[in-house]
């Protein structure tokens, strides 16, 4: 077992790796439905697929957890984009069609992986292959994929009936997936370095964790401070000093929070406006005590994720 957790040179903590498939799934499940107009068969067909090819991965190169997390999230962008392209270019295909065209450069890809398994699994073992920096062309592979993906932008303009508009979108789809299962090798080794890119970032954002909690716990109080200085100032006025979707009002607690929030935030929706000059005086002030706020956050959390062990120290 300790020989199978080598294969890829990726390794991981149980438990963050469960964290990390666990967020993996959680975005895959909200494209698969955003993706579609409905919750139903092709829902769940997408979500089938995407699990059964990782599984697949899982089951064909034990111990390659992030590995399998950049293919899991690569097939996210995937289905963003062949569903943009259908919906954009092959309206009127039948949508049994558009699943199977969706299935076949997964499962092709699948096959051409399987087929070179063991070139694979002897480049991901390779001494050094973990301080390699893959050149440009490792992306070679995208050029005849983005012009495939390019041409069905021409479509539109050939007024296809339905059966024709089918046959086509298969034979674009068809040598998408012929392509891609010829470059397996390529393809994977580039999905084996973002994996163990992936590997770092989880570790560093586990190193982070404290530093970011500790700049979450000031800014959200200094969020409630300034929301309880709204509502106290509002409440000791006559007159509203808050204009609400455009009209003088009376600020509620939960609004004095939003309005806090998106002063400190820069965002300004504009559906809450100071109407008074001492509540913009004091959203100013606390426009700048935000900005500052993050940049200071941003240096200690950076300081923080170099030096670990400099914690509460200050520079000399």
């Amino acid at each position: 077992m300790a020989n199978k957790d080598r294969i890829l040179g990726l390794h991981l903590p149980h438990r963050a790796w469960w964290s990390a498939v666990g967020f993996s799934a959680l975005i895959i499940f909200m494209v698969a439905v955003g993706s579609t107009d409905q919750f139903g068969v092709l829902t769940g067909i997408i979500l089938v697929a995407v699990f059964s090819a990782a599984g697949t991965f899982l089951w064909m190169f034990p111990g390659s957890r992030f590995f399998v997390l950049a293919f899991a999230n690569s097939l996210a962008i995937y289905t963003i984009i062949y569903f943009y392209l259908v919906e954009a270019n092959f309206r009127n295909v039948r949508e049994w069609v558009s699943a199977v065209g969706y299935l076949i450069p997964i499962y092709m890809f699948l096959v051409g992986v399987w087929w070179r398994r063991e070139a694979i699994r002897e480049a991901s073992q390779a001494e050094g292959f973990r301080r390699e920096r893959f050149s440009g062309r490792l992306f070679v592979w995208l050029l005849p994929v983005g012009f495939i993906a390019g041409l069905t932008f021409l479509v539109p303009g050939v007024k296809l009936e339905t059966a024709g508009a089918d046959v086509l979108l298969l034979a674009l789809i068809g040598g998408i997936g012929l392509f891609v299962m010829v470059v397996s090798r390529q393809i994977c080794l580039f999905l084996i370095d973002t994996g163990v890119m992936f590997d770092h970032l989880f570790m560093q954002m586990a190193r982070m964790s404290r530093p970011a909690f500790a700049f979450f716990t000031l800014y959200s109080f200094s969020v409630i401070v300034f929301a309880m200085v709204y509502r106290i100032m509002d409440r000791i006025t006559d007159m509203p000093i808050f204009l609400i979707e455009g009209k003088p009002e009376t600020i509620s607690f939960t609004e004095s929070l939003y309005f806090s929030l998106i002063t400190m935030s820069t965002v300004g929706y504009g559906d809450i406006t100071p109407a008074s000059e001492a509540v913009r005086i004091v959203a100013s002030v606390q426009i700048m005590l935000g900005l500052i706020l993050v940049l200071f956050a941003f240096a200690e959390i950076m300081r923080y994720a170099r030096n670990p062990d400099a914690e509460g120290k200050t520079d000399t």
